[in-house]
């Protein structure tokens, strides 16, 4: 058995994939394409019955073994029932990819409508997204890379034209780092000023929903007299925490307005926490986001309180290196790795967006 699965391992996969196959009792899958990926490789076969997506997604865990692999996935064609692609990868991540500035040759603020790049998805392909009237949930333990996350979207926010950041730090931690990007920062956890901001932020969608309202329009694109606001808190459990019950029933419920009420005039938010439980992410503001990043979790049931049941297969969060993360915008999560902006990397990027 040992010298079998030595040859499986060495010789080409399609001369070991028969092998497997008959093992398995996989008898009438064909390998018609074989491609590198950043994580392996990729398998197309093309089946004759008994054989099926669904019966050889059964066996993935029996083929990873077979072939001594981290994970085996299974993709369906979209067009032909007949064919399937098996990737056979040998890692579960592409691993730590470093930030690089986005090239702005024009040395004018970029395009805040434009998709902004985020990090690599398990082909090794670019992934980057339109966050403009969407707000943002990104969770997961601690070390799990939440700051890793948090960061690459503050950069592509930060060096946007006609985008107004606006912050609170209940841990007086990674904010701080940023401060001369926003336009306002409360650290701490206090309910007083938290609750202040939450009211001036709501009086400005109030204003902002009348002037639209006066246009006869419907959207408010950014604009230097109306900017993109963008509210980041670092660390939603601990939002208001030093509060009383009141104090903390009245943040939610202004967070949720904001949320609800900010989207068509260009108010949005980006939340994080370290503690993604039940208990402390208020499902009724969670359908309120848009865009969803659940990074490591404890159990499939902190990743559900990110992303939602039902919109991802457990082992899927199932790695070590921080920053990646399972993402969903309304559907089925898919994996990426979001790109690591190092503290010396920050600097020299606000300094850059300030000129701009």
């Amino acid at each position: 058995m040992n010298l079998r699965r030595w040859l499986m391992r060495r010789l080409p996969l399609v001369i070991s994939w028969p092998l497997v196959a008959e093992r398995l009792g996989l008898y009438g899958t064909r390998v018609t394409a074989v491609t590198e990926t950043a994580l392996g490789h990729a398998v197309e076969l093309q089946l004759q019955p008994p054989n099926s997506v669904v019966r050889i997604g059964m066996l993935a865990d029996q083929l990873a073994v077979a072939f001594g692999l981290a994970r085996v996935r299974v993709l369906a064609d979209p067009l032909y029932s007949h064919r399937v692609t098996v990737l056979l990868d040998q890692q579960l991540s592409i691993g730590t990819v470093q930030y690089q500035a986005e090239s702005n040759t024009g040395e004018l603020p970029l395009d805040p409508l434009r998709p902004i790049p985020i990090g690599l998805d398990d082909n090794g392909d670019e992934v980057a997204a339109s966050f403009y009237g969407q707000s943002i949930l990104i969770g997961g333990n601690p070390g799990s890379g939440k700051s890793v996350a948090m960061r690459v979207i503050l950069a592509g926010l930060a060096t946007s034209g006609d985008v107004c950041l606006v912050g609170i730090d209940p841990k007086r931690a990674e904010l701080s780092m940023w401060r001369p990007a926003f336009a306002r920062l409360v650290l701490g956890n206090e309910a007083e000023p938290t609750v202040t901001l939450l009211n001036e932020l709501l009086a400005e969608v109030q204003r902002r929903a009348e002037f639209l309202e006066s246009t006869f329009t419907a959207t408010l694109l950014p604009s230097r007299a109306n900017p993109w606001i963008v509210l980041v808190i670092d660390e939603w459990a601990e939002l208001g925490a030093l509060g009383d019950v009141k104090q903390r029933a009245l943040i939610n419920t202004l967070l949720r307005r904001y949320l609800s009420l900010g989207r068509a005039v260009g108010c949005t938010a980006l939340l994080c926490t370290q503690r993604p439980t039940s208990d402390s992410v208020d499902v009724g503001t969670r359908a309120l986001t848009t865009h969803r990043f659940a990074l490591k979790c404890g159990d499939r049931h902190q990743a559900e309180a990110i992303l939602g049941v039902g919109t991802f297969l457990p082992d899927q969060l199932l790695s070590a290196v921080p920053g990646r993360a399972l993402w969903s915008n309304g559907g089925t999560a898919t994996a990426l790795q979001f790109y690591n902006l190092t503290d010396e990397q920050i600097p020299p990027l606000l300094h850059s967006a300030s000129r701009e």
